[in-house]
């Protein structure tokens, strides 16, 4: 098989050899039909295309049925179109605008008569009907990027947006990271990460700023075979090049803390925060002109960014009372009117629901007797700041609130982009780009605004350039070939360690409202240098009434990293083989406290509780550690890090037709292919295991359903050396039939000329596992990263918080730190005396399945275009998408259902009856399976003891409890050797259904705009990026491995409706205009030039789901809560509650209350469905006004001014609200967007250009 395929890739290549490309990525083309004043066809016309900017000048001659097209040529806003034949008035056509990757139709009727030439003007319409293909997008022309209100000046990607299709960083339901940018032909995408080009935008490595670009355009769907690196957003940048003329700008644009608007929050506090301190300054300029005329030309820009800026920060900190060392807790009852207290009352809402225990109280309950911890409390008092924000939702209220704080976070940024173009001959041409960023930015925000200075900082040092030399060969063929690269240096350090190799966090609770922030909790860091080589050839070919054309790109990529994050992680409190405490250690009824007793319905009181008095009284939960070996296996100082360095290649070839079947139909047609190798890790420090994910699951089903446990019951997953430079097997076997076929037609009805009806289907790969592997790989590699784990606790309360349980000392001193694991080859992790630990130690693991393979969509759209009176143009279109063997992550230890051999019973029916019971009020039962798998009276000690995991529905965590307490056999329900074993595999899948509208309206009476509608759907059973670990974040798992599609559902990026626009106005007085065109001077001066823009935007509200706090089908996948009310009643109604001050989505605590109680967690192995709700609509306005102040005639040299608003109506957009359905702030939201996100508070910038 392996022979035969490579023959197949092998022979496709000689058959791409033998075709040619459409056009290549940073050119434009043009085509069209001549014919005399009857309609028909003059054959050997001859079309001569000019460039007067440049002299650059091309030459075709009609075919027999009157064609022509130009290929390759470059893209420029004003050239000249001569259409001459003998016996023939000869006409030119002015102010043709030539965009890039957009092929321009242009007819031209000849009348008979004189050789005289009549000249007439396209009217510099830059938007037309596509009479070509099926491409779905638009341009950006140079006007448009001057003249909009733009956020970052560094980056065009913020434009990316202003696209039909587009709902919330996905392009016609693509993954968010599977955009691609080029720019001037090149790669520039961040492919070690992938970047998400979102509301903020995304990076573009060395960046492309605004000023240096000269247009670009966006394809959200039928793409052509000429593209496809990704199969979402393909976004074609040119950068400008200089001209015969001098040209250039001068400009600074500048904000201050004057000119912007306070946080929603920060106003909505008892003691307001003030405004962020902002200073911004970006300042620059760009020159651009001839060094020989019509031969040699430069363009060069300079932008320099100097901001300093501050975000608004919230952390997770003690209240007061709980730093004085009371541990609060929600009373049954309240105190003063006796009703029922409600799981979502708070210290600043409903005092007389919150309880407390004294220091002497905490110790009556300690089974130590010990008490509060001294050491901890005097850590908590020296380290934390006093919260100022009590209804902070991401805080409990009752011992947690939130501490809000401006941090300032500098930003200093150079970038350089300069250009050489040069005129060989007539028929070829050069250009040379090269572009530099140097930037010293804030990576993340302090701990807190007590420490100084910047402890995670980001630096740039990224650098690309790029040479391309066009030959047109005779009169139908052209040639263009690329040779660049593109660096990305970043360096992510982490510079404050206080506490050395040792990180510290305060809770593991599964509540996380009652985690603290931890100050020392993250030191890790890392920096990368990945350089890609780019070879690049497009070659055309005019073939009579064929349009041929093939080409590809080779790049060989080398990443170059080093990771540090091989510490010791000690957590406090909840967490170990405790996620909740026994009953008998809280103020319950039992133990004497009455009417002060704890809310006993729902699980929310308890697991606050909990968390507080185990970090009371200073509980290390668990003490966890990582390590890095070498080659040979000898352990690496901790804190030192690892370096990896991995290599891979991406092959990409095309060719394609463009045939003109009759003089209204073309149809497009192409393949596409793709081959990207596995990448190794060059020094050998790579490994890889001997299990794929449905081999070792198959495994673990037989198992479950045939009720066998056992040590041994389950073959163990094993490592040992792989790779290349071993001369070991790959991670995974490449793809080698990635073959994807395109097809399209436009239909220009003759008897309708300004009307087309197209379409297109295409298969597209996606790029994305490249990116993933070697972030996904080097998480668990074993032989050169290894771990150990010590987790405390168990089952009741003397085990829980007993003597065995150590207590945190001064200093935050801990005991028996751990030993790093001897590595020998092969090497079976977690397993010791033949018996696998990882479940009992909560172990995670990371895995590429071996059988990964490239995934790809079936992508189909039917679209019609009209032209139509006053430069408007309608585009209607559907685009649909079906995405197939997407990548997913699935977790190979998540419960699989086990037979009891003894009675039959399920364990899945054994604990939903437990659930059921507890929930309705009922005591306990025993049941088979847990009496006969767990010991006989041991189904209602366990459930007493775990009461909180039964409660909530949480069988994953209840499961691994038993285990780690030696209740259960080994591999009874979870494979033992990993508590989480997450597999990146192909199990995800997804749909998408568009209906995508523009209307463009062409520069006339001073007004040009795009306005964009969308309407759409897209589902999918996960959404997650490849560049994650889903472990992290408790979501974005397969929900259920066997059977993936059970959370198909609304994707995490979906949003019915978009809409998107920008426009540029020029106000109709002054000279030249409608009104005063004839004004004086000194009127013209106050009255003329004056222009508004804008970038309005709405979308209906993100797809938004629960979470139950519960852990069903994985150990780490929290599950989505059962919804059993009133959907009325969940409807998003964003509000300011007037008694407590927070906002809701529902619209107030009471309707928050309501919500939470008709919602339900999982039961047994059943859960909710996902993303089954909306989060509020947003509308965004960005705004400017600018003028012109000529200051030569002719308009050789202008002043411009602009004063730009960013969200200038100063509308909040809240983000998504707590959905958690056992947390005590259910539905509240608590931040809104910041720095250039929309709806970000509003920010005004005033800017000079001086441009000649």
């Amino acid at each position: 098989m392996r022979k035969s395929t490579l023959r197949l890739a092998l022979s496709a290549a000689t058959l791409f050899a033998a075709h040619g490309a459409l056009h290549a990525q940073d050119s434009s083309s043009m085509t069209g039909l001549v014919t005399d004043s009857t309609g028909a066809a003059l054959p050997g016309a001859v079309i001569t295309l000019r460039n007067p900017s440049t002299g650059a000048q091309f030459t075709q001659k009609t075919n027999s049925r009157g064609e022509y097209r130009f290929a390759n040529v470059p893209p420029a806003p004003s050239y000249v179109a001569t259409f001459s034949h003998d016996g023939f008035t000869s006409i030119a056509v002015n102010d043709l605008a030539l965009q890039v990757g957009v092929t321009r139709t242009q007819d031209e009727a000849l009348a008979a008569g004189t050789s005289q030439e009549v000249s007439v003007s396209a009217g510099r319409d830059v938007v037309t009907i596509n009479t070509t293909d099926a491409s779905i997008g638009n341009n950006i022309d140079p006007t448009t990027l001057v003249d909009l209100p733009i956020q970052a000046r560094e980056s065009v990607a913020v434009l990316f947006l202003l696209q039909p299709g587009v709902a919330n960083s996905s392009f016609t339901g693509a993954r968010t990271d599977q955009s691609s940018v080029t720019l001037d032909g090149m790669d520039v995408n961040d492919i070690a990460a992938g970047s998400v080009y979102g509301g903020g935008g995304g990076r573009i490595t060395s960046d492309a700023p605004v000023d240096s670009v000269q247009e670009f355009r966006g394809t959200v769907a039928g793409l052509p075979s000429g593209l496809g690196t990704g199969s979402g957003g393909q976004f074609q940048l040119v950068t400008k090049g200089g001209t015969n003329h001098f040209h250039g700008d001068l400009n600074e644009y500048h904000r201050d803390t004057a000119t912007e608007a306070n946080n929603w929050f920060n106003k909505n506090l008892t003691t307001p925060v003030p405004r962020t301190p902002l200073i911004r300054n970006q300042f620059g300029g760009a020159i651009g002109g001839p060094i020989k005329k019509d031969k040699l030309f430069f363009f060069f820009d300079f932008n320099n960014s100097r901001i300093i800026q501050s975000t608004n920060v919230e952390r997770v900190v003690p209240l007061d009372s709980f730093r004085n060392g009371l541990v609060s807790y929600i009373r049954n009852t309240d105190s003063s009117t006796g009703a029922a207290c409600a799981a979502t009352s708070r210290q600043n809402t409903t005092p007389t629901c919150i309880g407390q225990l004294t220091p002497a109280q905490v110790q009556a309950l300690d089974p130590q007797k010990i008490g509060e911890s001294t050491a901890l409390f005097n850590f908590i008092n020296s380290a934390y700041p006093h919260a100022n924000d009590p209804a902070y939702s991401s805080a409990d209220g009752i011992n947690t609130g939130g501490y809000r704080f401006n941090f300032a976070e500098p930003d200093f940024l150079y970038n350089y982009v300069g250009r050489l173009d040069y005129n060989l001959t007539s028929k070829q041409q050069v250009f040379v780009r090269g572009s530099i960023t140097r930037e010293n930015s804030t990576q993340s925000a302090n701990a807190f605004d007590t420490t100084p200075g910047t402890t995670n900082p980001f630096v740039d040092r990224s650098y690309s350039y790029v040479v391309s030399h066009v030959w047109q060969i005779g009169q139908n063929k052209v040639n263009q070939f690329y040779y660049g690269d593109t660096i990305q240096k970043f360096n992510f350090p982490s510079l404050l360690a206080p506490t050395g190799t040792t990180e510290y966090g305060l809770g593991g609770s599964t509540n996380t409202t009652s985690n603290l922030f931890g100050p020392y909790n993250s030191y890790s860091s890392q920096k990368r240098r990945v350089p890609i080589p780019e070879f690049r050839d497009d070659f055309n070919w005019q073939l009579g009434t064929h349009n041929i054309g093939f080409g590809g790109t080779f790049k060989f990529i080398k990443t170059n990293s080093q990771l540090i994050n091989d510490f010791n992680s000690v957590t406090l409190g909840l967490g170990g083989e405790n996620l909740t405490l026994d009953p008998t250690v809280r103020p319950t009824v039992a133990n004497g406290y009455g009417v002060n007793a704890i809310r006993t319905a729902g699980t929310t009181s308890s697991a606050v509780y909990d968390e507080a008095f185990a970090l009371a009284l200073g509980r290390v939960a668990s003490v966890g550690s990582s390590y890095n070996y070498n080659a040979v296996g000898i352990q690496t100082p901790q804190g030192t890090g690892a370096v990896r360095a991995y290599r891979y290649f991406q092959t990409e070839l095309y060719v394609g037709d463009t045939y003109k079947v009759r003089k209204d139909l073309t149809v497009t047609y192409g393949l596409r292919y793709q081959l990207y190798s596995v990448p190794y890790e060059a020094h050998g420090e790579q490994s890889i295991q001997n299990f794929t994910f449905n081999n070792y699951f198959a495994a673990r089903e037989t198992q479950g359903a045939a009720g066998i446990s056992g040590a041994t019951a389950l073959a163990p997953i094993t490592y040992n050396l792989g790779g290349k430079a071993n001369g070991a097997a790959p991670l995974y076997t490449p793809s080698y039939k990635d073959f994807a076929p395109r097809f399209a037609f436009a239909y220009n009805p003759s008897f309708a000329p300004k009307s087309v009806i197209n379409g297109s289907f295409a298969l597209v790969y996606d790029r994305t596992v490249i990116n993933a592997v070697n972030f996904i790989q080097d998480q668990s590699s074993y032989l050169f990263q290894n771990s150990a784990s010590t987790p405390y606790g168990g089952a009741g309360a003397a085990a829980g918080l007993g003597a065995a349980n150590p207590r945190i000392g001064t200093n935050l001193a801990y005991t028996n730190p751990n030993t790093a694991p001897v590595i020998t080859k092969p090497l079976s992790p977690f397993i010791q005396g033949g018996v696998p630990v990882g479940l009992a130690d909560n172990q995670f693991n990371t895995i590429v399945d071996p059988t990964l393979k490239d995934p790809y969509s079936l992508t189909y759209n039917l679209g019609f275009q009209q032209e139509m009176p006053d430069h408007f143009i309608l585009k209607v279109n559907y685009a649909g998408r079906l995405g197939r063997h997407l990548l997913a992550q699935a977790d190979a230890s998540q419960l699989v259902d086990f037979r009891d051999p003894a009675s039959g019973q399920l364990m899945s029916t054994a604990f939903a009856n437990l659930t059921k019971e507890v929930r309705a009020g009922q005591a306990y039962t025993a049941q088979p399976w847990f009496e006969n798998q767990a010991g006989k009276g041991n189904t209602v000690f366990l459930a007493n003891a775990l009461s909180s995991l039964v409660s909530n529905g949480d069988f994953a965590d209840y499961i691994q409890a038993l285990q780690a307490d030696g209740y259960l056999g080994y591999n009874v329900g979870m494979a033992s050797q990993f508590a989480e074993n997450t597999f990146l595999t192909n199990k995800g899948t997804s749909t998408y259904n568009g209906l995508l509208v523009t209307v463009s309206k062409n520069l006339s009476q001073g007004l040009q705009f795009d306005l964009n509608y969308t309407w759409s759907h897209s589902m999918d059973n996960v959404s997650s990026n490849a560049n994650s670990i889903s472990a992290s974040s408790g979501n974005n798992f397969v929900c259920d491995a066997t059977n993936p599609k059970t959370c198909f559902a609304n994707s995490d990026f979906d949003v019915t409706t978009v809409v998107n626009s920008n426009f540029i106005y020029q106000l109709p007085f002054g000279r030249g205009r409608t009104f005063f065109s004839n004004a004086h001077t000194l009127i013209n001066e106050a009255i003329g030039g004056w222009s508004v823009s804008g970038l309005p935007a709405w979308r209906s509200g993100l797809s938004l789901g629960t979470s139950s706090n519960a852990f069903v089908a994985g150990y780490a996948n929290d599950a989505p809560a059962f919804f059993n009310g009133n959907r009325a009643d969940v409807q998003a109604h964003v509000k300011k509650d007037p008694t407590t001050g927070a906002v809701y989505l529902f619209g107030s605590a009471n309707a928050s209350t309501k919500a939470q109680a008709e919602f339900s967690g999982p039961v047994g192995l059943s859960f909710g469905s996902r993303n089954n709700l909306r989060g509020p609509s947003a509308f965004t306005m960005d705004a400017g006004l600018g003028k012109v102040f000529p200051l030569l005639p002719n308009e050789r040299l202008n002043l411009k001014f602009r004063a730009d608003f960013y969200n200038i109506l100063n509308h909040p957009i809240f983000n998504l609200p707590n959905t958690d359905i056992t947390s005590g702030s259910f539905g509240q939201v608590s931040s809104t967007p910041t720095g250039n996100s929309p709806g970000a508070p509003r920010v005004g910038q005033f800017s000079l250009r001086l441009e000649f």
